[in-house]
């Protein structure tokens, strides 16, 4: 998780956990992002984290905006209607 103390998160903090790697890669993205808020920061940084190229990143990208936009509400629906796991 990317929300680790503050100590750990200080410039040349040597990782000790899993979280502390989070933070670093958390903050790359956020930064990209609030700098300049677009889908090419997106797509570039995907790119960047996963070392794939302009068509990799396009397919995966829409695939995860369906998942979110179209999949997950109808598995809300469903879990409204037949009750949770």
């Amino acid at each position: 998780m990317p929300f680790v103390k503050q100590e750990c998160r200080a410039e040349g903090h040597t990782p000790c956990a899993v979280g502390d790697l989070c933070y670093i890669e958390y903050k790359k993205l956020i930064t990209a992002w609030r700098t300049e808020r677009r889908w090419t920061t997106a797509h570039n940084e995907f790119k960047r984290v996963f070392d794939v190229d302009d068509e990799q990143a396009a397919k995966t990208l829409a695939y995860l905006v369906f998942l979110v936009k179209e999949v997950m509400p109808y598995e809300d629906e469903k879990e409204k209607e037949n009750g949770a796991i």
